[in-house]
């Protein structure tokens, strides 16, 4: 009976062993069950411990490790040229963030189909573009209709749901620039209508595991209030798209113009409406959340923007500089970087496919390890790099884990030049977010309406534990709400 154990665990250590010799990246550092099976990754993927996981084993094993036996994930920040600047193609990974069946630029796999779509939509989202004067006015629109808000908070003491608030104005900022000034939606002043559409998008966030990491399950096993919530909010799009009549300050016009048939332009908008309002919200409220209990950085941030404010006036926004103007203040785009780098609304994987040639990992500099050691990574292997623990490498950033806006004003040229290669909130290469500089805009005014003339202060419902981020692909505050108190200063 104990020769036969010793018999069985001598072969299966044997057969093991075989498979593991043979795996294309048996030469990868990494857990040894990743070598056989992609279930170990999916498993802490969907118990939601994948980004930090990730984090911790470029922490034991190095600069490349294996996840699974046909992916690897790189923390070398040299390596962002490599993958992202030079475009390989997207995993298919991105195929489920087609809408009505269509491919848009941030779910194309091939660049061939991306670079098309880009190159139109570059022409209204570059930054001389979204800073025209009827897009900054646009948005101090929104700010005026938020000020009640922020005024409530004041006058009744009380802390509010800073998230959802930032929810609202970040809907009808990015659905005012997709469906024309006259045909966004108005969810600061409609909270049955906010409430009911952000309802829907909550409902799908719940479901966010099936889809991209279980595509070839998804139709078995995707819940019906999923697909309910995503045909209501596909309908809801394109209702708005058609209602708006296609007004020439809409980038709904702007893409058929360029010759997107109504489902192209319809599959970028939709895109466009969830992540430029999710992402702006999050950032707003971590970037609050962090102030209100670093009363330095708050107190230094409202100098400067006083500083730069003028004297107020009937209509809460004007006291607000010109965009130009806000976009110079060395402080707040500190803090603003500092809020991305740290509390990245996208802080996941972001999937890449080796090509058919291969290509070979040899460590940057001595940081990284030995520059003699070379790896290969077989083409058609899933090879990734997360903001995560590009934006915690001690290397580029000392003190990672410390909020210092100082950093991108203190540190001198060679420094800041390895602090923004390795910035990757909005991706880099030809790929990143198109939506980039509306969303600084964005954040840049907002956060400078805030801070002209209140504090933060946290409510009691607001704790470190509530404020978690959530480990997903795209990320959020544990309790879905940050309760803040602004009081006038």
């Amino acid at each position: 009976m104990f020769a036969s154990v010793i018999i069985v665990l001598g072969l299966a250590a044997l057969v093991g062993y075989r498979l593991f010799t043979r795996s294309r990246l048996s030469n990868v550092p990494g857990p040894t069950i990743t070598a056989f099976t992609d279930v170990w990754i999916l498993t802490n993927t969907y118990f939601e411990r994948r980004n930090r996981l990730i984090h911790e084993l470029h922490r034991k094993y190095g600069p490349i490790v294996r996840l699974s036996p046909h992916e690897v994930s790189v923390s070398d920040p040299a390596y962002i040229k490599t993958i992202y600047i030079n475009n390989y193609d997207k995993s298919k990974f991105y195929s489920l963030f087609d809408n009505y069946g269509v491919t848009n630029a941030f779910s194309a796999i091939e660049r061939h189909v991306h670079a098309p779509k880009r190159r139109i939509m570059h022409q209204f989202y570059s930054k001389s573009a979204v800073t025209a004067a009827s897009v900054e006015e646009s948005i101090r629109t929104r700010l005026d209709r938020a000020s009640q808000y922020f005024e409530q908070s004041h006058r009744e003491n009380k802390a509010i749901d800073a998230l959802r608030l930032f929810r609202s104005i970040a809907m009808d900022v990015v659905t005012a620039f997709q469906f024309g000034e006259d045909h966004g939606t108005n969810f600061i002043r409609d909270p049955i209508e906010r409430d009911s559409i952000l309802g829907k998008y909550s409902v799908q966030a719940k479901s966010w595991f099936i889809g991209p990491y279980l595509p070839s399950l998804a139709k078995y096993i995707t819940p019906r209030s999923f697909v309910e919530s995503i045909t209501f909010t596909d309908q809801w799009n394109i209702d708005n798209m058609r209602r708006s009549g296609f007004p020439p300050d809409s980038a709904a016009k702007k893409l058929i113009d360029g010759g997107f048939s109504e489902l192209e332009a319809a599959s970028e908008i939709a895109d466009h409406v969830v992540a430029g309002h999710e992402t702006t919200a999050v950032a707003l409220t971590y970037l609050c959340w962090h102030l209100a209990k670093h009363p330095e950085i708050q107190d230094k941030l409202k100098e400067e923007i006083r500083s730069a404010c003028g004297p107020s006036e009937r209509i809460p926004s004007t006291v607000l500089p010109a965009f130009k103007d806000l976009d110079r203040l060395p402080y707040l785009g500190a803090v603003l970087q500092e809020t991305l780098r740290l509390y990245t609304p996208i802080p996941a994987s972001e999937p890449r496919v080796v090509p058919a040639s291969g290509m070979w990992y040899s460590p940057s500099s001595s940081e990284y390890g030995s520059k003699e050691s070379r790896i290969f990574i077989p083409g058609g292997v899933v090879i990734s790099m997360q903001p995560w623990t590009l934006h915690r490498d001690s290397f580029v950033f000392p003190d990672p884990e410390k909020f210092d806006p100082e950093r991108w004003i203190k540190s001198d040229s060679e420094m800041l030049h390895r602090m923004n290669k390795s910035f990757m909130t909005f991706g880099a290469g030809i790929r990143m977010c198109v939506g980039m500089n509306l969303a600084m805009e964005d954040l840049k005014f907002v956060t400078a309406f805030i801070f002209s003339k209140y504090s933060v202060k946290l409510g009691p419902e607001t704790t470190d534990d509530s404020m978690y981020m959530i480990d997903r692909y795209s990320t959020r505050p544990k309790a879905n709400a940050c309760y803040i108190h602004f009081e006038e200063h």
